[in-house]
């Protein structure tokens, strides 16, 4: 077992989303006509007013938001807004050894028409969050976060700040392209250039805009239903990018499906086997049967971790084919929904216990997971 020197098993938390505390902190990471434009005189100073500017109204806004009141900053602003009070609230009560950051602050870039906007606005974010949070403790690790709007320009971010320490991943916004679009290559082949796995976590645009991708039937009405259906999205994009050979073009990428759970993925991947033994000119790209590429390339986050009726049901969830060379641990904090990693890990079969504390996650990110 890999201990940490308090004799802990090491524990990656492979979801955990900064925020600034105003769209003013990024004013120095703008050039001037972008400063302009993201930071008018009339915005004040608002502790929020960073993450409205940046992402339009949800049309299936949380009865009560999705943060936690206990996870405000005693000094102020948002929740995840204070590194340091990240360390105090989750790192160190938990003992964990690296805290992935999946800034949110980018989700709100789905809706930008400017191309131009998206990349400059992700790009400041990008390095406001290499000086502010990597510096900060060198238990935080970050995903770069870019969207489709310019793949590009995206490819060429992810070479720009890719080799910075503590960087691992991308983290890439899905809209209305599915992943395994050709739209994507340049920023795959950004991603596995420089040894970064590329996260996809839902960033609530899902069925919230006539160009987002909606569950299959149509766009939810209301916050319950759309949050029951959201894994259909996730299983759809798996699917997509599997055949249509993503990984026969980028055969070291890694992708890490965040937030889209992973209970489904017994009968889709048996049911995609079956169909490609059947009828394999149906998916002319693939030199394997499907859910060999599903398990070399894609490992799945643990939140939200399915409440299971008993413990056949429990079994059968953790008993999927792969499953332990797949299985990441995800808190979501500082979230409503947030899994304490001491009660979700408790949950986990012993013998998938380091796979899913730690080992998945450097068989995705590679050993700078762990910063020195």
């Amino acid at each position: 077992m890999e201990q940490t020197v308090t004799g802990a098993r090491r524990i990656v938390d492979c979801d955990v989303h900064p925020l600034i505390k105003s769209v003013s902190a990024l004013k120095p990471y703008f050039s001037k006509e972008w400063a302009d434009f993201f930071v008018p005189s009339s915005v004040g100073q608002s502790s929020t007013n960073g993450f409205v500017f940046a992402r339009a109204r949800d049309r299936y806004p949380h009865p009560n938001t999705t943060y936690r009141l206990d996870a405000l900053p005693p000094a102020g602003g948002p929740a995840g807004s204070d590194p340091a009070f990240v360390v105090q609230d989750l790192i160190e009560p938990f003992g964990i050894t690296t805290a992935l950051l999946l800034p949110q602050e980018h989700y709100g870039v789905i809706r930008f028409a400017s191309s131009a906007a998206a990349a400059a606005f992700e790009r400041a974010n990008n390095e406001y969050l290499i000086d502010h949070w990597l510096e900060a403790d060198r238990r935080f690790a970050l995903a770069l976060t870019v969207s489709e709007h310019d793949p590009k320009a995206a490819a060429e971010s992810i070479r720009a700040l890719g080799h910075r320490n503590g960087v691992v991943g991308v983290q890439l916004l899905i809209n209305k392209s599915m992943l395994g679009s050709l739209v994507f290559d340049p920023i795959y082949e950004a991603a596995q250039e420089m040894g970064l796995a590329i996260v996809s976590h839902q960033n609530g645009s899902e069925g919230c805009y006539s160009y987002s991708q909606v569950p299959a039937g149509g766009a939810p009405r209301f916050y319950g239903e759309r949050h029951s259906v959201l894994p259909q999205i996730g299983a759809a994009n798996v699917v997509d990018m599997i055949m249509s050979g993503v990984f026969e073009r980028f055969p070291e990428l890694k992708v890490v499906m965040v937030e889209w759970g992973f209970s489904w993925l017994g009968s889709l991947m048996s049911r995609a086997d079956y169909l490609w033994h059947k009828n394999r000119s149906a998916a002319p790209h693939l030199k394997r049967q499907p859910s060999e590429y599903l398990v070399e390339h894609f490992k799945f986050a643990t939140q939200p971790l399915d409440e299971a009726s008993g413990i056949r049901e429990f079994e059968a969830m953790f008993g999927i084919p792969g499953l332990d060379r797949m299985l990441l641990f995800s808190s979501d904090y500082p979230h409503y929904d947030t899994d304490a990693p001491d009660v979700i890990l408790g949950k986990i079969p012993e013998q998938m216990k380091d796979a899913v504390y730690w080992r998945n996650a450097v068989e995705s990110f590679g050993p700078k997971i762990f910063r020195q």
